[in-house]
């Protein structure tokens, strides 16, 4: 098994050189062969798994966050070489969609862990998002979730020191100033008009880490689920954030839920937007699904409910040769 790993060192609370490299002993301990990457730039993890992706590697694994887990995704995204993840970021919400386990002061050795359960995981085949000319594994969030993650990405020093407190702080501070902006939102081809804090377009089921903003999302049904979040003040904001702890959300009137193929959002003024964590310009924006366009490597035991049989797929035929030898 050829694997190239595309380590991104800015991301998370900490280096993570000794833990990779306990992880990738595991991986070469069952036969991997793998290939280091490490970042310097904003690109280089999409430049990296394109590489991988070109060159035949079996595996692209990111080590990092969201962000760097969304480029190795537009590097490899149709493709038959696969994504697998070592969570060593600051909110790893992939690596928590999917039952990663996560360093901790009493589970230090989880990105070796981590490792382990890629050697011995299932291959899926997903659906992917794409806005604009982009791909997303994840998410698109439009408005508010994008100005604090601006605001957080302004302060990368604080981001490492504090993790996901400094988006805490952040959200708290954006809502003491955060009006509702009309959007003119297609679903379909069905027009809405819509005063909104947030819209997000999901992949996935959970959000920010431990949200599960979107319960009905599945990785394999070639839709997204589209949460529109109305109000006019910061006040909105905080009941919408309690209405999703306590899952009730989806039955709440300033709360539009919808599952589509294709939307566009066009707001009433710029609005931020984020992909997967990063942020990636302004809306308008056109977001489609693209189905079964990615190979993904899940813990066997993964429980999470956005996958399903369906989604199940072989590895490539040169690996199962692998594991005959």
């Amino acid at each position: 098994m050829r694997a190239m790993l595309i380590y991104n060192p800015s991301a998370g609370p900490h280096q993570a050189e000794d833990e990779l490299r306990d992880a990738v002993r595991e991986l070469e301990a069952s036969g991997w062969e793998v290939t280091w990457r490490v970042t310097h730039g904003r690109f280089d993890a999409m430049l990296f798994a394109r590489e991988a992706a070109l060159q035949g590697y079996d595996v692209a694994i990111a080590a990092g966050g969201d962000g760097t887990i969304g480029q190795v995704v537009n590097g490899i995204a149709g493709t038959d070489t696969a994504l697998g993840v070592l969570p060593v970021g600051t909110t790893n919400v992939w690596a928590r969609e999917i039952g990663l386990p996560l360093t901790t002061p009493l589970h230090p050795n989880a990105v070796q862990e981590a490792a382990r359960m890629m050697v011995e995981g299932e291959w899926r085949v997903v659906d992917v998002g794409r806005v604009n000319d982009r791909y997303f594994l994840m998410w698109v969030g439009i408005g508010m979730d994008a100005e604090v993650t601006a605001q957080v990405e302004s302060r990368p020093q604080h981001k490492r020191r504090l993790g996901m407190l400094a988006f805490a702080i952040a959200a708290v501070a954006q809502t003491l100033s955060l009006t509702g902006t009309k959007m003119y939102i297609e679903l379909d081809g069905r027009k809405l008009e819509r005063r909104a804090l947030l819209v997000v377009a999901s992949n996935i089921q959970l959000y920010a880490g431990f949200l599960r903003i979107a319960p009905m999302a599945s990785l394999t049904d070639g839709l997204l689920d589209v949460c529109i979040f109305q109000g006019y003040t910061g006040l909105s904001a905080y009941l919408h954030f309690f209405s999703i702890l306590l899952g009730l959300h989806t039955r709440s009137p300033e709360v539009a839920y919808h599952q589509v193929r294709h939307l566009v959002v066009r707001p009433a003024r710029p609005l931020s937007i984020q992909v997967d964590g990063d942020l990636a310009g302004y809306a308008p924006v056109e977001i489609e699904v693209v189905p079964q366009y990615l190979r993904v490597i899940v813990p066997k035991t993964t429980a999470s409910p956005a996958l399903h049989p369906a989604g199940h797929v072989q590895a490539p035929a040169h690996f199962w040769e692998h594991l005959r030898r």
